[in-house]
């Protein structure tokens, strides 16, 4: 199979058991949120913060062992890729026990709160399982078995349905997260007997402290990038109460969908990267999968962001009508979050070339933009409404820096500056449909309003799309490979 249709195939199972998962996500969320109450739902936000930061206590060195075995397999050295597994793992595991202990220090003395105590505390073993989890995955990845790896995330999302309901019904918020805890436990057995690995425990200093220093810049990047990524959550919180926070979770899990088209691709292609750099230490033998799945973002992003605009609010209407108030914020910070999304490689960009630290005072500087817009936008408009509009900004902001630093080492300036004016370009043309809209077209049925307001975005967004598909032929090649896919079933079946 050619290489550019291997990597769409891949990608396509990827999405299509993340999608599953995603379904089964806002099923989970719809279900769990309306058990739970917008006050339940907001202690459950918080708790969500501390695992986010309790995800980074390998200190990146999954992800520098990420690209340090797949270089290793690409070289054919395969002791040294065994080498650094084993280590990342005992490292991974230690790591995570401290988590607990420092969760459950901050939860006795510094959280007065008494169910965020427990919730704290619930979050340190949350945090252990998970990293297990996936340091299992990651490897996987790396071996590129893509269909185990889907398989794996079907299978979890559907554990995780079903502890996290009977949880969150029998016991509450603390109850969800025991589920969570359960279902990636499994998950984590499950995911290691796929991939078909013979770990062993292994500590060897020195390749410890050569993969911290590669992973650790991530930590302190990955620490930064969820702050940035958080701010909305902590000043709702913190200025405005956890009952609005409630209301501003849907505008959070709404985002979560839209973020993950991006992801699915750079989890695919970074492997092939790294092997692709680690032959020749050349960035430009790799510069048209960095190019080429951008401009897919760039480009078929407004197709996911619109069905989530226009989705989200029906699900809201029939299953969620106490989180009626937080559709407005939904609807600006889904718009927004599109400069988020389509800035998924730059990251990447600076990790192969090994200038991840730089990362660091961009994402400083981003925060500090992000507080002060936030702090500004409650304190003149106030309202969940007013940080989303601060939001906005503050992702404008995030992408032009980022994304110019990144690409730059990819383009010459005056490529690059017509890859920003494109994005700006669509960004506000998609805005100016999805609020258009909103605005000029109201239906008495709320399923049929959404999907006739989707239908007129597609068609007029449509001559964006089909500029693009003439420019890379993405829909020819997935047409292609599902016309030879069926092909392959109908001679089995004659066979």
């Amino acid at each position: 199979m050619h290489f550019r249709e291997r990597i769409i195939k891949d990608t396509l199972m990827y999405s299509v058991a993340n999608y599953i998962a995603m379904g089964v996500g806002i099923f989970l969320s719809i279900v769990t949120k309306g058990i739970l109450g917008t006050l339940g739902a907001g202690y459950f936000a918080m708790i969500k913060v501390f695992t986010s930061y309790g995800a980074f206590s390998d200190l990146g060195t999954r992800d520098a062992m990420l690209r340090e075995v797949a270089q290793a397999v690409g070289a054919g050295d395969q002791k040294k890729a065994e080498r650094i597994r084993d280590t990342i793992f005992t490292f991974t595991l230690l790591s995570s026990l401290a988590v607990i202990v420092v969760f459950a220090i901050i939860s006795m003395f510094f959280v007065k709160d008494p169910l965020m105590k427990n919730g704290v505390l619930l979050a340190g073993f949350l945090v252990l399982v998970t990293q297990i989890y996936n340091f299992s995955i990651t490897f996987m990845r790396i071996l590129k078995k893509v269909s185990y790896l889907s398989l794996t995330i079907v299978a979890n999302i559907l554990g995780v349905a079903l502890f996290s309901i009977a949880g969150a019904y029998f016991f509450g918020v603390l109850g969800l997260v025991i589920g969570l805890i359960v279902t990636t436990f499994f998950s984590a057995f499950f995911a290691y007997w796929l991939s078909d690995m013979q770990l062993r425990f292994r500590w060897d200093t020195g390749e410890l402290w050569r993969l911290i220093r590669i992973g650790f810049p991530l930590v302190l990047a990955g620490y930064a990038l969820d702050t940035f990524l958080i701010v909305d959550t902590i000043m709702i919180g913190k200025m405005i109460g956890y009952n609005q926070l409630g209301f501003y979770t849907i505008a959070l899990m709404s985002i979560q969908q839209i973020n993950s088209l991006g992801r699915f691709s750079q989890i695919i292609l970074l492997p092939h990267i790294q092997e692709k750099y680690g032959k020749t230490q050349s960035l430009a033998d790799a510069k048209s999968l960095f190019v080429k799945s951008t401009t897919t973002l760039v480009y078929f992003l407004p197709v996911i962001i619109a069905l989530v605009f226009f989705g989200v609010p029906v699900i809201v209407h029939y299953f969620l009508p106490k989180f009626n108030p937080g559709l407005v914020a939904m609807r600006i910070l889904v718009t927004a979050y599109y400069f988020v999304a389509v800035n998924e490689m730059s990251s990447t960009i600076l990790f192969t070339i090994n200038k991840q630290a730089r990362q660091i005072p961009i994402l400083a500087v981003m925060i500090i933009i992000a507080i002060g817009l936030n702090y500004l936008f409650i304190k003149t408009k106030g309202g969940i409404e007013g940080v989303a509009l601060a939001t906005t900004i503050a992702y404008f902001f995030y992408f032009a820096f980022f994304f110019y630093y990144a690409f730059k080492h990819l383009m010459e300036k005056p490529e690059l500056r017509r890859s920003i004016l494109a994005v700006i370009g669509i960004f506000l043309y998609m805005a100016l449909l999805l609020h258009g809209t909103e605005a000029l077209c109201h239906l008495t049925n709320p399923l049929i309003d959404c999907v006739v307001k989707y239908l007129i975005f597609l068609l007029l967004f449509s001559p964006v799309l089909v500029f693009f598909e003439k420019k890379e032929g993405v829909f020819k090649t997935i047409v292609s490979i599902f016309r030879d896919k069926w092909k392959g079933v109908f001679r089995a079946t004659a066979s």
